[in-house]
Formats: C-alpha cells, sequence, structure tokens
C-alpha cells in the first residue's frame, strides 16, 4: 500500500470517528428461550423497559428471543431469568465489535463515488436523488412533503412515464438502525431505472403503468444520530415533554389501532407509541402524502429489518384481513422471485402470527384508513439460520449489494403480479 493511500485510509476513518460514538464495549446479545407462557408475559413486560433491548423475536414458546444488554443491565437480567428458570445464551458478548466489523466494512468502499450498495448518511441520499431526477428529467421527478424536527426534509423521488395511471408506495428506514432497508431502497432506485432505459420488459411495462413513489428515509433525523452518535438507536429525535428521554417509534405512532398492542407508553421505550396518535411530524406527513392521492394507491411497502419475513396486516392483532389469500398469493410470488436470486428464504404471514402483535404500523393504517389494498411490511436479512444472523442490524455494508439486488427482483415480481390482476379485473 503506498503511502498517499494509507494517509487516505487514516484520514477516512478519523471523519467516520469525528463525533464521539457511544461505544457498545462490553454490551452482550443473548438469545432467550421462554419455556412457558409465564416466561413470554415476563419477557412482554421487560420489553418496556430501556435497557432490555429486543433486536427480534417471535412470540411463542421455545422460539428465541434476540436481546442487546449493557453488562450492568446482563448482571441485572442474568438473575431474574434463574429465577424465572428462562435458559438463554450468549451469542455476542462484545457487541462493539459487530460495530467495528460494519464500520471496516464501509471504510474499505468509501473510495467509491456511488452509494449504491453503501451506507449512506443522509445528505449523500438526497444528493442521489436529486441526481436522478436530474439525470432522468424523462421519467424522475422529488417533492419534499414535511420537515422533522431537526429541520430535514422528508424526501420523495417519483419514477413515471406519461401513461402511468396507478401508484406504487415504497418507504425505508423508519427505524433509524435499519441501515440495510436504506440502502435497499437506493438500490430498487437504481436498478429500476437501469432497467428501464436497457428496455428491460418488465420495468418498461411497471413504469408505463405505475408512478413509483420512494422514500428513501421515512426517519431521517434518527438515522443520521445512528450514523453519528448511538448506532442502535430506533426511534425519531423530537424530545418528550416532562421526560428526558427523546424519541417516538415511529412505527407504533399510525393512528389506527393506536397502542392496543405491542407498545409502550413510556417515553424511554424504544418501543414508546408517543403521547398520542399521529403526535410525530413523520407519521402526519407521510398520511398527509398518501392522503392527498387518495384513491390512486395499488400497492404500499414498507422496508425493515431483520428476520426473512415478507408480512401482510394485521400487526395489531391475530384476526385475518379479509384480502389475506390475495395478498398471499402474490407476497408468494415475490418470495419465491426472491429465493431464486440468491437461495434466501422468507416467512409469509401477519406480524401478529409470525412474530408478535404490534399497533400504531404504517401498513396497518394503509390498509385500513387508506384503503390500500396491498400493504406490504418486509423484514430484510440477515434471517434465523443464516451465517450473517448474530449480526442483526449491524449487517456489513459487504453484504447490502445481495440484500438489495434478491429484494428488489422479488418486489418487481409481487407489483408486476398486482398489475397483472389489475388488467384482468
Amino acid at each position: 500500500m503506498s503511502l498517499q493511500i494509507a494517509t487516505v485510509l487514516i484520514l477516512i476513518s478519523s471523519s467516520l470517528c469525528a463525533n464521539e460514538k457511544f461505544s457498545f464495549e462490553g454490551y452482550k446479545l443473548i438469545q432467550i428461550t421462554p419455556k412457558s407462557v409465564h416466561h413470554i408475559q415476563l419477557l412482554d413486560s421487560w420489553e418496556n423497559n430501556p435497557d432490555f433491548d429486543v433486536w427480534n423475536r417471535i412470540k411463542s414458546i421455545e422460539e428465541s428471543v434476540d436481546v442487546a444488554l449493557s453488562p450492568k443491565a446482563f448482571e441485572h437480567y442474568k438473575s431474574l431469568f434463574k429465577l424465572a428458570s428462562i435458559p438463554y445464551t450468549i451469542i455476542n458478548d462484545n457487541i462493539q465489535k459487530l460495530l467495528d466489523r460494519e464500520q471496516e466494512s464501509m471504510i474499505r468502499n468509501v473510495g467509491s463515488r456511488s452509494i449504491v450498495g453503501k451506507y449512506a448518511r443522509y445528505t449523500e441520499v438526497m444528493s442521489f436523488i436529486s441526481n436522478m431526477e436530474i439525470d432522468n428529467p424523462d421519467i424522475a421527478s422529488t417533492y419534499s412533503f414535511g420537515k422533522t424536527f431537526e429541520n430535514r426534509d422528508l424526501k420523495v423521488l417519483v419514477l413515471k412515464t406519461s401513461t402511468s395511471q396507478k401508484n406504487v408506495w415504497i418507504d425505508c428506514g423508519i427505524h433509524s438502525r435499519e441501515w440495510v432497508s436504506v440502502s435497499t431502497c437506493v438500490w430498487f432506485i437504481d436498478r429500476l431505472i437501469k432497467d428501464f432505459r436497457n428496455s428491460d420488459p418488465v420495468a418498461t411495462d411497471l413504469l408505463n403503468y405505475y408512478e413509483f413513489h420512494i422514500l428513501p428515509i421515512v426517519n431521517p433525523d434518527g438515522y443520521e444520530y445512528t450514523h453519528s452518535t448511538f448506532r442502535l438507536w430506533r426511534k425519531n429525535r423530537r424530545p418528550n415533554s416532562g421526560s428526558s428521554c427523546v424519541g417516538t417509534d415511529l412505527n407504533r405512532n399510525y393512528g389506527y389501532k393506536w397502542m392496543v398492542a405491542g407498545a409502550s407508553l413510556n417515553p424511554c421505550s424504544d418501543t414508546y407509541a408517543g403521547p398520542s396518535a399521529d403526535s410525530e411530524v413523520e407519521t402526519k406527513s407521510v398520511e398527509k402524502a398518501i392522503n392527498d392521492r387518495q384513491g390512486e394507491w395499488d400497492t404500499f411497502v414498507t422496508i425493515h429489518s431483520y428476520g426473512n419475513f415478507w408480512m401482510v396486516p394485521w400487526g395489531w392483532g391475530s384476526t385475518q384481513i379479509p384480502d389475506y389469500s390475495d395478498l398471499y398469493s402474490v407476497s408468494k410470488i415475490g418470495v419465491d422471485a426472491l429465493k431464486s436470486v440468491y437461495g434466501t428464504k422468507y416467512s409469509i404471514g401477519s406480524p401478529a402470527n409470525l412474530l408478535y402483535s404490534a399497533a400504531g404500523g404504517s401498513f396497518d393504517w394503509t390498509y385500513a384508513v387508506a384503503n390500500i389494498k396491498y400493504s406490504i411490511a418486509l423484514e430484510l436479512r440477515p434471517g434465523r439460520g443464516e451465517p450473517d444472523y448474530n449480526y442483526g442490524f449491524v449487517l456489513p455494508e459487504d453484504r447490502a449489494p445481495a440484500v438489495g439486488e434478491e429484494t428488489y427482483v422479488g418486489l418487481i415480481a409481487m407489483i408486476d403480479a398486482i398489475r397483472n390482476l389489475n388488467r384482468k379485473n
């Protein structure tokens, strides 16, 4: 390595760490396996505690739950696990090492000018969609439909042709620590434009029928905070009145079945649903953007990580929606297409049945209130049983292109299936 390149890498590394970041040194990622209904009830109660950071769970007996704990919290809960006879294993004894691995992968890619397949910052993503508009004036436009508490734009890229009839909404990054979600929206934009320019028949047909409204970062304040200060932050960054704790879980704040299940009224909780339904500017802005085009939407997709789940409403409860079979059918087409790329397997179903009940989610609102029949939520890689599973939210950046590619193929297949159904009806 030349001295010049070495100097550049040192400067890059220093700039990435210029802001004082919270260290997760000694934090443990543990896997808990509930053996009884009582154990599940205890996990439910602990999930409201700010020191009990649930990363991923399936709410049933014998299904493991991933939890991150500080050294102090681990000592506290370890004694509670023992008292309740709840088995657990330590799957990573130092979460900071995962974050270091993620940063190393980002430093290796930093020389590339393109942000496609990378964990880009908010300003880079905004520049990317502005450049897409400039470079593709015949099909691309942008609009901003709100400002966050920290005065960042909620900016959407629209891709369409002169014959587009119906709309598709895709958003990413509602939970700020889910970086691979944001990179997947960027990948989707880049690939759809390239496919259209290369006269790919499916991309051409889709853009001739649909307007794609893509919001790459629903929660830009939280997203920037994860890059600059606290990597595992989940909520937005608006202060809470009467509390020193900041932020609301935007995916518990939507005004349908608010606080019915799986949410907290504790402002310090990661699942804090806000002081009232639709209290947050990000929530209200997305709802207004969708309501302003009421009746024009065919599909709503919100992209999260992690776990390999392709989900349909409801999130708030286990009752089956009237359109379940239709949503399952098109989801199966998407899941099969996604699997064809790298063999990644997804489970299909509702959050309440696959994972746990959680009310106030965006796709419950779009299905029930905005009347968007095909309302879908994805939980991207890594999935249980995969080699990368223990990375959780901090999947190394060099995995992001594969996630973006398979997700693009799956979503395009599903959306095309919905378009074909519309043509038949």
